[in-house]
């Protein structure tokens, strides 16, 4: 129980268990108030004995361990040798010759391993991966037939295409991309429009899946079909405008998918699109992703991805 009380010193109000109290704490801190002696402290009257003060031996300081020094590690070798590049041709065949690895990451990892200067194994694999092939025109055609093929199936290796065709062919893959390029620039320069704009790329997708909905021709036969129709575009064209719309689902992997009716939500707003007379201001899947609020474009591009192949898997007409 507490007692409400007075400070007789600053007059504040103050609840002690004191009922008779005088002073509040603050007060009291300040010292204003004096404390109650306690006892007093009995003293001892026999005078202690005065020990003897022997000097303590002090124990022996322990001998200070003798650091082991490190030793330097040699730098990296900065001078190519003809063994050195034996070395860094003989590791990157047995390690990476056949696996997609980033060439910055195959440097990297080749100099650490060989302790050598990173420039030095950049430029003995570009020398080594540039090497000229004895390219026949039969090679070439194989190889451009090859992608031609990759491309109007849909089908995406391991690795990618054009990697595949490096490894079937034994011939540089950077020989390859630059059979493929050169063969692809040749074919748009043989179109009235080499370089379709945006709207023009809208109206090749809607007549798509106009085409896809009235079920008219084979699989095989709409890009020349359409190309026909359109005028202003190439068959080749058409076909790599169609194999974009439809990317590899094997990069989404990582991607979260929509609930279902998200995913309903996002097909409902691709439908508009299609129907609309152009497309929007902004890019398809960030439009669609700013209409919803609930996903990001990714996951819209994810859901669009997944039911174009659906559509394309389930078509009569192959």
């Amino acid at each position: 129980m507490k007692f409400r009380r007075t400070c007789s010193i600053c007059n504040a109000t103050f609840f002690s268990p004191d009922r008779k109290a005088p002073y509040c704490l603050k007060c009291v801190k300040k010292k204003i108030v004096k404390h109650v002696p306690t006892a007093p402290r009995v003293v001892e009257t026999v005078p202690p004995v005065r020990a003897i003060q022997r000097p303590v031996p002090q124990p022996a300081r322990p001998a200070v361990a003798v650091r082991k020094q490190k030793t330097p590690r040699l730098p990296r070798v900065e001078e190519l040798t003809p063994e050195l590049r034996g070395k860094i041709i003989e590791l990157y065949q047995a390690e990476f010759a056949d696996k997609p690895t980033a060439l910055r990451d195959v440097n990297s990892q080749i100099a650490n391993k060989l302790w050598a200067k990173r420039k030095i194994v950049a430029d003995v694999l570009q020398e080594h991966l540039t090497a000229k092939a004895v390219l026949t025109p039969d090679l070439k055609q194989r190889a451009i037939e090859m992608y031609k093929r990759f491309v109007e199936s849909g089908h995406r290796p391991d690795g990618g295409r054009r990697h595949a065709i490096s490894i079937a062919l034994g011939v540089p893959y950077k020989q390859i991309m630059k059979i493929i390029r050169d063969w692809a620039m040749q074919e748009y320069q043989k179109s009235p429009t080499p370089e379709p704009d945006r709207l023009q790329l809208f109206e090749i997708e809607k007549l798509y899946w106009s085409e896809m909905d009235q079920q008219r021709y084979r699989l095989t036969e709409l890009p020349q079909k359409m190309a026909d129709h359109l005028g202003y575009v190439t068959r080749w064209q058409i076909l790599r405008w169609l194999d974009i719309l439809h990317d590899d689902e094997r990069s989404f992997e990582n991607v979260p998918d929509p609930s279902p009716e998200i995913q309903g939500k996002i097909l409902a707003a691709y439908a508009e699109y299609l129907a609309s007379p152009t497309p929007p201001e902004h890019g398809l899947h960030y439009t669609i992703a700013g209409q919803l609020g609930e996903v990001t474009p990714r996951q819209v591009h994810k859901v669009l991805q997944s039911y174009r192949h659906k559509r394309r898997a389930e078509y009569p007409l192959i």
